[in-house]
């Protein structure tokens, strides 16, 4: 640890993810002397830029902007701190094998046109199912700057302070969102659409990042949080940003660096101190000590509560429910340097064009995604994946040298596996990626000159998301808002005093939106101008006397 920094703070951050950049910025702005440590030579977390070959500018991990609220983007001022995006559009572009393609806009009408080539009554639908969908948007959006009340006779103020959130909700409301938290996205779907190809398309959110099929109960929660997203007031919208993933991490820094917190990388925390039953600060990898009123962690909750804190210092149902909490992925990202954009079969239009533009995924029906899923569920990887990709140097050519592009793909499944196994997997899963774009776009395993393959094992060894989950754990309603990430402690605070959780782990979950960390910083200041008032209080008291 470098000698000038001051080991007495108010607040410790560990980590410097996105999520713990907003906490850092939030509590800063109260006045409250605030220190970021992050394990990496960059902030970010996995929302970084990195140059694998170069001149390629390659969003390795995470790589498109949406589920960040446009309050979340004021309040930091991030704008003015350098964060740009530029929108995909078409929201999605699927091809098929026959060489037919369809086109989802943000833009109902004009999404329900596209619909109307394969099936007439799915686009009369669609514009209903468009506005069913952002209503359930609206309503779980109101949950979002929530602190969940755990389940205790004490927080029934708070439980009612929730209830008035929701009055506008009426029974069929919350009989709907019961059922999307249960259903499987195939069956929501169904009920909807006839036509296979239509429910493909719009299938992919159902499974997105998620350790899960689309015909698994639950699914369909995962196809609308990823629904209720907002870029620029677009809702639902995608964005590429400026400068890659690191345009939205370094703003972050920059607007916590202006609010007066301290961000440190290339520092490693080894565990938590604990004096008595609080946390008093943190020991780093080469013996140094950090004290600190209040620790904050944006590591992954199992990280935080077992090698942190340790068994010793928690509570045994804290320790049975962490140990339990649930943290998988089959998400594969597959990142490709090409020497020209691929052409669909089919695609008779503009290089670039709509495939290019907008989110490019390889989606052709359900049971396309669910055979996916059911060699993941066995233990293998999928022959036939579900491949997203996005082309940024189209938006922003700075990102790749003269003439040449970056294909950055999202692919699922592939189950983690031992070190040895997954670089003897990695090769061929990268290769069959490639050849399954191929048989949608003819050709384009000859424009690919380098591919980097970062698998759910890279993720947790990299990133610290553990079992690869990009979520931090499964979005599963059992470990959703006052359940996230165990029972009893789902309001940001740990089962040691002074110890908090603003990661993905918390409410409300996965997704670069900086919530989780805004939200705990709402409870760390709260707790530290109470700890402050009895400080005044107890002074005065000894005064008087």
């Amino acid at each position: 640890m470098c000698p000038s920094v001051k080991n007495e703070r108010d607040v410790i951050v560990i980590g410097g993810g996105h999520n713990g950049l907003a906490c850092a910025t939030y509590l800063a702005r109260t006045g409250l002397d605030v220190l970021v440590l992050e394990r990496r030579a960059k902030l970010g977390g996995a929302a970084v830029t990195d140059e694998p070959w170069p001149g390629f500018q390659v969003s390795t991990a995470s790589y498109v902007m949406s589920l960040m609220p446009p309050q979340v983007v004021d309040e930091l001022e991030l704008k003015r701190h350098g964060y740009e995006t530029s929108i995909l559009a078409p929201d999605y572009f699927v091809p098929y094998e026959d060489g037919s393609y369809l086109s989802l806009w943000g833009d109902a009408v004009r999404c329900a046109d596209e619909i109307a080539k394969f099936n007439k009554r799915d686009a009369q639908a669609y514009l209903e199912f468009d506005e069913s969908l952002g209503r359930f948007g609206e309503m779980l959006h109101e949950l979002m700057f929530v602190v969940p009340p755990n389940l205790t006779i004490a927080e029934l103020p708070s439980w009612v302070k929730v209830a008035t959130k929701l009055r506008k909700w009426s029974g069929r409301d919350i009989a709907d969102i019961v059922r999307l938290f249960t259903m499987s996205g195939a069956d929501f779907l169904d009920e909807w659409f006839d036509d296979e190809r239509v429910k493909g398309a719009l299938g992919t959110q159902a499974v997105l990042g998620a350790w899960t099929g689309p015909m698994s109960p639950g699914s369909a929660y995962v196809l609308v949080h990823h629904w209720f997203g907002e870029i620029d007031g677009h809702k639902g919208a995608w964005a590429a940003v400026k400068g890659g993933m690191s345009g939205i991490s370094n703003a972050m820094a920059s607007s916590a660096r202006a609010a007066g917190a301290e961000l440190r990388t290339d520092v490693d925390v080894r565990r938590v101190v604990i004096t008595g039953d609080r946390a008093s600060g943190v020991e780093l990898a080469d013996g140094t000590v950090v004290r600190a009123k209040q620790i904050v962690s944006n590591a992954h909750p199992k990280t935080t509560y077992l090698d942190l804190v340790g068994e010793a210092h928690l509570p045994d149902d804290a320790v049975r429910d962490i140990r339990r909490y649930r943290s998988r992925s089959g998400s594969v990202k597959v990142n490709l340097a090409l020497n020209e954009l691929p052409r669909p079969g089919g695609w008779d239009g503009p290089i670039p064009g709509d495939p290019h533009t907008g989110i490019f995924a390889i989606s052709p029906s359900i049971e396309y995604l669910e055979r996916a899923w059911d060699d993941a569920k066995y233990g293998r990887c999928s022959e036939a994946p579900y491949i997203e990709g996005v082309f940024p140097t189209v938006q922003y050519p700075g990102l790749a040298p003269d003439g040449k592009h970056l294909m950055l793909c999202f692919t699922q499944f592939a189950p983690i596996q031992t070190n040895a196994e997954w670089e003897q997997t990695r090769d061929w899963y990268g290769r069959n990626v490639i050849a399954t774009i191929d048989k949608f776009c003819p050709g384009f395993a000859a424009s690919v000159e380098h591919v980097q393959v970062v698998g759910p094992q890279d993720m947790e060894h990299e990133y610290g998301l553990l079992g690869g989950s990009i979520s931090h754990g499964d979005m599963s309603p059992d470990q959703m808002f006052c359940f996230r990430p165990v029972p009893g402690y789902g309001d940001y605070r740990a089962p040691v005093k002074g110890l908090y959780l603003c990661g993905a782990g918390t409410h409300p979950g996965g997704g670069v939106m900086g919530v989780s960390g805004r939200n705990c910083a709402t409870v760390v200041a709260r707790d530290a101008k109470t700890t402050r008032q009895r400080v005044v209080e107890r002074a005065r008291k000894l005064a008087r006397n």
